[in-house]
C-alpha cells in the first residue's frame, strides 16, 4: 500500500541537551524491566511560531525520566527542538490545528523516545524503551497548568 505523505514537515531536529546517570540498584532490584515500569516520566513542551512566518512553527520538548534519582537503573533528561514547516491554506483547520499541535509534539517525542533508547542500548541494565504517552492527556495537562497561572 502506498503512504500518502503528512502536509506537517520536520525541517529541522535538534538535540539541545542530554543527560544520562547510572544509579547502581540495590540487590532487591536487579530486574531491570520492573525498575524501568516505575519510572517517574515528566515532559514539558513549548509551541511557538517562527518570527517571519505564517507556515513554520518551533516546538521544544523536555523529558525527563527518573529525574529525582529516587529510583536505581538510570537517570535521564533529554531535550530537543524542532521545527515544522505546515502550508495549511488547502487544509480543514481542525486538522492543521491537530497537525501543528499533537502530531508535531508526538514526532518530537517519538525522535527523543529514540535517543533515549540508543543511549541507553549499552548501559549496563540494558536498553530502556520509553513507553508510549497519551499526547492528549499531556496536552490537557499542559493547558490546565497555564490556565491556573492566568
Amino acid at each position: 500500500m502506498r503512504a500518502k505523505q503528512s502536509p506537517l514537515k520536520l525541517a529541522v531536529f535538534h538535540l539541545v541537551k542530554n543527560n544520562f546517570e547510572f544509579i547502581v540498584p540495590k540487590e532487591d532490584e536487579l530486574v531491570p524491566q520492573t525498575l524501568f515500569e516505575s519510572y517517574p516520566i515528566d515532559i514539558d513542551f513549548v509551541h511557538q511560531p517562527l518570527p517571519d512566518s505564517t507556515t513554520q512553527i518551533q516546538v521544544f520538548v523536555e523529558i525527563k525520566i527518573n529525574n529525582s534519582k529516587k529510583k536505581s537503573g538510570y537517570s535521564l533528561t533529554v531535550e530537543g527542538m524542532g521545527v515544522f514547516q505546515l502550508d495549511d491554506k488547502n487544509i480543514e483547520k481542525e486538522l492543521a490545528y491537530n497537525l501543528r499541535i499533537f502530531s508535531s509534539l508526538n514526532m518530537m517525542i517519538n525522535n527523543l523516545r529514540n535517543i533515549i533508547a540508543q543511549q541507553t542500548a549499552f548501559a549496563p541494565m540494558g536498553v530502556y524503551l520509553m513507553p508510549p504517552i497519551d499526547i492528549k492527556d499531556l496536552i490537557g495537562k499542559k493547558m490546565e497548568k497555564k490556565n491556573k497561572t492566568e
